[in-house]
C-alpha cells in the first residue's frame, strides 16, 4: 500500500507542474505599527456552478476592544481590489463576498488613522481537482481507498474529510488514504479536500495572522 500511493503522489505531482513553487514561498509577513490585532481569513467553498469566496477581517486593539471605522482592502491579480466593510458600526468586523475563487496570491492592507498593517501576502493555493474517486464511482467496502487530487501548487497544509471520516490533517502531495475500517457502505458518501495557506502577520500584535482556505467536494461515492 506504502509503494502504491508513493506511486500515485509522484504521478500527482508531475500532473500538477511540479515546477510551480510552494504557496508558502510566496509569503511576505509585510509591516505595521504593532499597534492592531488583525485576524483575516479567505474562505473559499465550492457550491452548485462555481466557488463562493468569504473574505472576513476581524480587528482590535491591545486591550482587545474592536477598531471601528478602519479602511480593510485585500488585493488580487484576478479579482481586483476588495474593499472589505464593517458589519455593524463598532463591531470590527469587516466583510466581503464573491462568487468565485481566483487564482493568484493575496496582499491584506488595514488603514485607521495612524495604526496599520500593510504589504501582507499570502500564496494563494489555487482550485484543485479531486481525481479519483470520481462523483458516482462505486468503490468496495471495508477497504482501503486512495484519494487523489491535483493542485496548482502546494499550499502548506490540507485536510481529508468524509461523512464518516476526519476531518484528518494531511500533507498537500495529491494522495492520502481512507483506512479500511472507514469505508462503510453507503450509497451516499462524500469526500472533501481542503487545502490551507497561512502567514503570520509581522506589524500586528501577536497572534495576527492571514489564511486561506479551499474546499473541493466529490459526491456520491457509492460504498458497496
Amino acid at each position: 500500500m506504502r509503494n502504491l500511493v508513493l506511486g500515485v503522489m509522484a504521478g500527482t505531482l508531475v500532473a500538477c507542474g511540479g515546477g510551480t513553487e510552494p504557496t508558502v514561498e510566496r509569503n511576505d509577513p509585510g509591516t505595521g505599527t504593532l499597534t492592531l490585532k488583525v485576524t483575516a481569513d479567505i474562505d473559499a467553498k465550492d457550491v452548485v456552478g462555481g466557488f463562493v469566496t468569504d473574505f472576513e477581517v476581524a480587528i482590535e486593539d491591545a486591550g482587545g476592544n474592536p477598531i471601528s471605522g478602519a479602511t480593510v482592502t485585500i488585493k488580487n491579480p484576478s479579482l481586483g481590489e476588495i474593499t472589505l466593510l464593517e458589519t455593524s458600526a463598532g463591531s470590527g468586523e469587516y466583510t466581503a463576498v464573491r462568487n468565485s475563487f481566483p487564482s493568484g496570491d493575496f496582499e491584506l492592507n488595514v488603514v485607521r488613522d495612524t495604526d496599520n498593517v500593510q504589504g501582507v501576502i499570502l500564496g494563494g493555493p489555487g482550485i484543485h481537482t479531486i481525481t479519483a474517486p470520481l462523483a458516482d464511482e462505486s468503490v468496495p467496502a471495508l477497504q482501503s481507498l486512495i484519494v487523489t487530487w491535483n493542485s496548482p501548487s502546494q499550499a502548506k497544509s490540507a485536510e481529508l474529510e468524509t461523512r464518516d471520516y476526519g476531518p484528518v490533517v494531511i500533507p498537500d502531495t495529491g494522495a492520502a488514504v481512507i483506512p479500511s475500517s472507514e469505508t462503510l457502505a453507503r450509497s451516499d458518501e462524500r469526500i472533501r479536500i481542503y487545502r490551507f495557506n497561512e502567514v503570520g502577520i509581522n506589524g500586528g500584535l501577536p497572534g495576527s495572522r492571514l489564511k486561506v482556505e479551499v474546499r473541493q467536494t466529490v459526491e456520491p461515492v457509492i460504498i458497496q
